[in-house]
């Protein structure tokens, strides 16, 4: 009888100690997968938007190329060039007066063109990088930044002007008079006519007289963008190179036609001389 009633009184303190604290229970019973913190990587990326562009689609992003000097140096052990290499990290990928090597050649002679007729070129612009045309964008969109820049016109913005892809060059010269009402000079007509039998179109005329471009889609690129994305990732000497294997692949393609026999390039005195040796 005592062992009954001590069971059943055990029994009522057990349900009263569960009516008084019921939140144990059932916080005991939850996953442990529940309370565990989210990880920052995690919610950072989820919280984090991607960048886009105004059309809604997302902006496919770059590396810009690195100045020749850095990319030369990391091959190089002497302190002097890895000095250089630590002094030229700001410089830009290419030259101010960097063109395109498939139009170098163009240019060059359109340049002593200009200067046997007795022009002396006055080039205000030729490559630029992103971040500078982006700058120039921004600058012809304001009043008071085109007013200080009176030779400023409109600038496309980044990724969308040849200048970024080494294909276009401003001269000075060319026009003269007000904004809206210029006239082509002496020295513009000649200039014109000089750069076009060279390659380079006069685009946009006497609403931009000083800009001439050549189309990349004539010198082996895609799209005018595919051009930008190449000039502006990769170093002018990288290009250059890259110019110089393709003309050397075909030349060989060139000389070797087929069904013909290849030329030998041993000399019929060295053959006779190999010939008295085995006899």
């Amino acid at each position: 009888m005592d062992r009954r009633r001590f069971f059943v009184c055990t029994a009522l303190v057990l349900s009263l100690s569960a009516l008084a604290h019921p939140g144990a229970a059932s916080t005991s019973r939850k996953p442990a997968s529940r309370t565990q913190p989210v990880s920052k990587a995690t919610s950072k990326a989820s919280t984090t938007p991607r960048p886009r562009n105004s059309d809604g689609g997302r902006v496919a992003t770059t590396k810009p190329c690195t100045p020749c000097v850095v990319q030369a140096a990391k091959k190089g052990k002497s302190p002097a060039t890895r000095k250089s290499a630590r002094a030229a990290k700001d410089l830009p990928c290419h030259p101010k007066d960097y063109v395109d090597p498939k139009i170098a050649r163009n240019y060059q002679a359109a340049m002593r063109d200009l200067r046997r007729s007795g022009i002396k070129p006055r080039v205000t612009s030729v490559w630029r990088s992103s971040e500078s045309q982006a700058q120039l964008h921004r600058c012809s969109l304001s009043t008071r930044c085109r007013r200080s820049n009176p030779g400023l016109y409109r600038a496309l913005p980044a990724g969308k002007s040849i200048h970024e892809a080494g294909f276009a060059v401003d001269m000075a010269g060319i026009a003269a008079g007000p904004r809206g009402n210029k006239q082509l000079t002496p020295q513009g007509r000649k200039t014109v006519a000089i750069m076009k039998k060279h390659g380079f179109s006069w685009r946009y005329g006497l609403a931009d007289p000083v800009h001439f471009e050549a189309d990349p889609r004539k010198h082996g690129y895609r799209s005018v963008q595919a051009a930008i994305t190449r000039t502006q990732t990769t170093c002018q000497v990288k290009l250059a190179k890259t110019r110089i294997q393709k003309k050397a692949g075909n030349k060989i393609a060139r000389n070797q036609i087929p069904g013909k026999p290849r030329l030998s390039t041993v000399s019929t005195k060295t053959r006779r001389s190999v010939a008295r040796i085995r006899a």
